[in-house]
């Protein structure tokens, strides 16, 4: 029978508030050498991986500096073809390698070869670091990966830093099931219940371990619209995925024209790619746009021209502003215009020359970096309260001017009897 709780007085409150946990300090301890479970008693630092876009990475974890993919979270690209999920997760690939990180590439869809990761910087002539896994059959991934990660906690644990290790998962989309093999192979038609089970099966039982041994995975996904009367989009692999991801990106296209399109080019030099955040841990959920050339690859300025208006000229130096000189004063005042203005070059520039190095140098994203950090972060608590203090303050003033008001200042005439 379940005790029944008792009010508690406050004598035995003043009492309860001078424990902590030191006073049990020993048998958290000793749960802990027991493998029970993992205490985080330190902080960890965070880091991020970029993926080669300024305005992407600001997408994901708000700084366009430090910014990219958490290294300890499952972050999941889901789009239809051609918006560049698998392209995305290659610069992600070749900037983890040039920190450090040993690359698990596991292909479902049996799209890349092992030469061509070359072409996009990556490499893979040292098998120490670099490992390019090849199965499409969702179990059996799930025994790889459980494997793999156990035999790394187990090096942990004995000192060595495992963290420089990232896994790709390209695509969750194409993963089939054993059961829809055997099927298959029996020459029977039957509906598999078995593969969403087994893909939140597999992403509950790495997301902790990837988490304690600070690995990211990255996976790309494919998405598909409900059948309802008003669709949605979501992705496929069933809602364990949604829960599992920190991030969670949808990615859509649009034809990129640059004018250069010959008779060969289907009408496109490339894409015009929105990513927009269908969940996000570390960031406010929004989108951004940025450009995929098929000639020149992407150009990791774009899309920072949204953060050079006139409200922040002073501070970063590009805007659409015109430059006016005060003939007596010579004094230099900047109004609105449609004409890109960089002052560190003191020229006027068109749009299309805008987004390169000498424009956005590294002191110009210095600049940027906070403004935004600032767009894209969740509000701290302190700065709720603040908000709702500010809110209090204005009904007060409304409040107190109200008070201030008689009532022989307003003229009801006759009908101040329908108040009666």
């Amino acid at each position: 029978m379940a005790k029944s709780t008792k009010p508690v007085s406050k004598t035995s409150q003043k009492k309860s508030n001078g424990f902590n946990f030191s006073n049990i300090s020993n048998l958290i301890e000793n749960i802990s050498k027991k493998d029970i479970i993992s205490i985080e008693d330190f902080e960890k630092e965070k880091i991020n991986i970029s993926t080669g876009i300024y305005i992407v990475d600001a997408l994901l974890s708000k700084s366009i500096l430090k910014g990219g993919i958490p290294n300890n979270r499952i972050t999941i690209m889901a789009g239809p073809k051609q918006t560049g999920k698998s392209f995305i997760s290659l610069n992600i690939a070749r900037n983890a390698q040039k920190m450090g990180y040993n690359i698990v590439w596991i292909d479902t869809e049996f799209s890349i070869e092992k030469s061509d990761f070359d072409m996009y910087g990556i490499d893979t002539s040292n098998p120490d670091t670099f490992m390019l896994i090849r199965t499409n059959v969702v179990e059996k991934i799930k025994m790889f990966m459980m494997s793999f990660l156990d035999a790394l906690q187990k090096l942990k644990d004995t000192g060595v830093d495992v963290s420089k290790t990232i896994f790709f998962l390209d695509s969750i989309g194409m993963l089939s099931s054993e059961k829809e093999k055997e099927d298959t192979l029996k020459l029977t038609v039957k509906q598999d219940m078995t593969r969403a089970k087994q893909l939140k099966s597999l992403v509950r039982l790495i997301t902790n371990d990837l988490g304690y041994l600070n690995i990211p995975l990255v996976a790309t996904n494919h998405i598909y619209l409900t059948q309802d009367m008003f669709p949605q989009t979501i992705m496929s692999g069933g809602e364990g995925l949604y829960h599992a991801a920190s991030v969670i990106l949808f990615l859509s296209d649009a034809k990129l024209k640059t004018g250069e399109e010959d008779e060969m080019d289907l009408g496109r030099s490339g894409s015009i790619i929105t990513a927009k955040s269908a969940k996000n841990r570390m960031a406010k959920p929004k989108k951004v746009k940025f450009e995929i050339d098929y000639t020149k690859g992407i150009n990791p300025y774009k899309g920072l021209d949204l953060f050079c208006t006139p409200e922040n000229f002073d501070k970063i130096g590009i805007a659409q502003v015109k430059k006016v000189v005060d003939k007596d004063s010579g004094e230099i005042t900047y109004q609105p215009s449609n004409r890109w203005y960089v002052k560190h070059l003191d020229k006027y520039l068109a749009e299309k020359q805008l987004f390169n190095r000498r424009v956005f140098t590294d002191e110009v994203l210095k600049v940027m970096d906070p403004i935004i950090y600032e767009y894209f972060k969740y509000p701290s608590y302190e700065e709720c309260l603040k908000e709702l203090e500010y809110i209090d303050e204005k009904l007060n003033e409304i409040e107190e001017k109200d008070d201030m008001l008689s009532s022989d200042e307003f003229n009801l005439g006759d009908d101040s009897k329908l108040f009666e």
